[in-house]
């Protein structure tokens, strides 16, 4: 019965070139304890074929839409599909990612000790692997749990990788906060397990594997999105100091400022003014006034590329 199940697996499908290998290792479960949901973005690329290849029909809800979200904002595909899902848990699986057969059974087995420590944000080991499913990268941490802010510190100095697909959220505090739209989504998958973790560990799965697939068509493979990706970290950098400074501790908000700010210089990008109150927040006079010069020096630099 559905109402058993703990777990939501959700797909948000656009491109078909992996797809079948997707659903083939979701398909190949040894716990069939979850509801699979997949929402096709107005793909020109019809996936019917495949799913009913690999998936009997009352295995999975399938939803066609007819607008494209995904091509404005990724994180707008995740949320529209997980509308529909009404399971404690669930992982968004990028539609060219794979898990290792034994995923779902290592939620179960986890799932007792998310329980008991109030976790809400569980992550699985995970390689990056090519077009031909060679493994580029292998992925494993020796924590066992992971403090939210300490995540994202190491994720921040490119200590650790992470991306979506191997992570699995609980429902209803993701619900409460949703995704925040940066472009691309490049850093929304960061930010979300920084929040939808609510302040409590992250509980960190080495028994299972995620595939994340690295390719031309990817996101992260892409060559072609690199200025897209910049401008992504520098909305990234923008929302972590105006809404979510609290959450760290001083040395490392005015680090992400400093880059803020330098980036925004290097590149032209329009600094805004509110970033540098974290600056007078913590009563540090003269860092302030000297940010406050820099973004005078950028505003300038801003206007000669775009005179009006």
């Amino acid at each position: 019965m559905i109402h058993q199940n703990k777990l939501a697996i959700v797909i948000p499908y656009y491109k078909i070139d992996f797809f079948e290998e997707t659903i083939q290792s979701v398909a190949a479960q040894t716990n069939k304890n979850f509801v699979l949901y997949i929402g096709n973005d107005a793909s020109p690329d019809d996936p019917a074929r495949i799913i009913e290849k690999h998936l009997p029909p009352e295995s999975y809800h399938y939803f066609e839409y007819k607008d494209n979200v995904g091509g404005k904002n990724l994180a707008l595909q995740w949320e529209r599909v997980l509308e529909n899902v009404k399971e404690e848990w669930f992982q968004i699986l990028g539609d060219d990612d794979v898990i290792s057969e034994n995923f779902v059974e290592e939620f179960y087995n986890h799932l007792q000790t998310a329980t008991s420590k109030n976790i809400s944000v569980m992550k699985f080991s995970h390689q990056w692997i090519d077009e031909k499913n060679k493994v580029i990268e292998n992925f494993a941490y020796h924590f066992s749990e992971l403090k939210p802010s300490e995540f994202f510190i190491k994720k921040y100095n490119h200590e650790i990788q992470s991306s979506l697909s191997e992570n699995i959220f609980k429902l209803d505090i993701y619900k409460k906060i949703k995704f925040e739209k940066i472009t691309l989504a490049w850093g929304s998958d960061d930010l979300a397990i920084l929040l939808f973790a609510a302040g409590n560990s992250i509980l960190y799965i080495k028994n299972s594997i995620v595939k994340v697939r690295i390719s031309g068509s990817s996101i992260s493979g892409s060559l072609y999105l690199s200025d897209e990706k910049q401008k992504a970290y520098f909305e990234l950098r923008e929302i972590l100091i105006s809404k979510y400074s609290s959450l760290f501790d001083y040395p490392f908000m005015s680090k992400v400022v400093e880059d803020y700010l330098n980036f925004s210089y290097y590149k032209k990008y329009n600094a805004r003014y509110t970033v540098i109150f974290y600056y007078l927040k913590h009563l540090k006079i003269k860092t302030f006034l000297k940010a406050l010069k820099k973004i005078y020096y950028i505003k300038k630099k801003c206007l000669q590329k775009y005179p009006s």
